[in-house]
């Protein structure tokens, strides 16, 4: 625990530190240096990230979950894609959304400690399908930005802020890389959930199975009309909100279903 906490500690300060250098750059408007420097610092953060939630989220033959945990592991999943897309893409900027919170997550897992621990076949299932959450999580926040950089661009209003964003361009192949890996996580979540039901009624699993598969459903219209029509623009960014939502659906919406149900 203390070798974890204090990895913790660390990456949370790189990550810190990563999110200080990129400002300074929002601000300046000129330092190619950064991209480099903000790349290899992100990577240490990542590695002492993952080294410092493995020790609490694996024990023994057990995936341990609980709100620490996610949270963070949603913020190393985050952290460590924009690490991947920025090889060939300057998307290095968007990281002054998500290195702060990444710097916060690596303490939670060390101070909320409730413990759910699962069997590795249950949990590979729940990881699985977090991973696909965080994905497309990431990828409807992208949208968003997107949309308010396009729609900015196109009045000439655009702030300090969305001036430093990636172009266009590469926010929208960026905003695609997603959704693709999403939709990969996303599928093989609902395929290996299909090996734990053994009665969707009587586990109450009826509602965040049929959300779920709407979300499916839209992602890929989505992506066939992309790849096979070339739809684009605010067009992609409906599709991508609104699948985001059913899917957040299929487990809130649960949730206050057996509530209204059960009390």
């Amino acid at each position: 625990m203390l070798i974890g906490g204090s990895s913790a500690l660390v990456a949370s300060l790189i990550y810190l530190f990563a999110s200080l250098k990129l400002w300074q750059k929002i601000q300046t408007h000129n330092a190619p240096e950064v991209r480099g420097n903000t790349f290899y610092i992100t990577a240490v953060a990542v590695l002492m990230h993952a080294f410092s939630l493995q020790h609490t989220l694996l024990l023994e033959q057990h995936l341990i979950f609980h709100l620490g945990n996610m949270l963070s592991l949603i913020m190393l999943l985050s952290a460590t894609i924009l690490l991947f897309t920025n090889f060939n893409k300057p998307t290095e900027t968007l990281g002054i959304f998500i290195f702060p919170l990444a710097a916060l997550s690596t303490m939670l897992p060390q101070m909320l400690q409730e413990q759910t621990p699962l069997p590795l076949e249950l949990g590979s299932h729940v990881l699985i399908s977090i991973s696909a959450y965080s994905i497309m999580g990431l990828a409807t926040a992208q949208a968003v930005l997107y949309s308010v950089q396009e729609k900015r661009f196109r009045t000439r209003k655009l702030s300090t802020l969305m001036r430093a964003l990636p172009p266009l361009q590469v926010m929208e192949k960026t905003l695609i890389q997603l959704v693709v890996i999403g939709f990969v996580f996303l599928s093989f979540a609902l395929l290996s959930g299909a090996f734990f039901v053994e009665d969707m009624f009587a586990q109450h699993l009826i509602h965040k199975t049929f959300f779920a598969i709407l979300s499916w459903l839209l992602y890929a219209i989505f992506l066939f009309g992309h790849f096979q029509y070339g739809w684009r623009g605010q067009k992609a960014v409906r599709y991508i909100i609104w699948a985001y939502v059913l899917l957040v659906l299929s487990y809130i919406g649960t949730q206050i279903i057996l509530l209204a149900i059960y009390g």
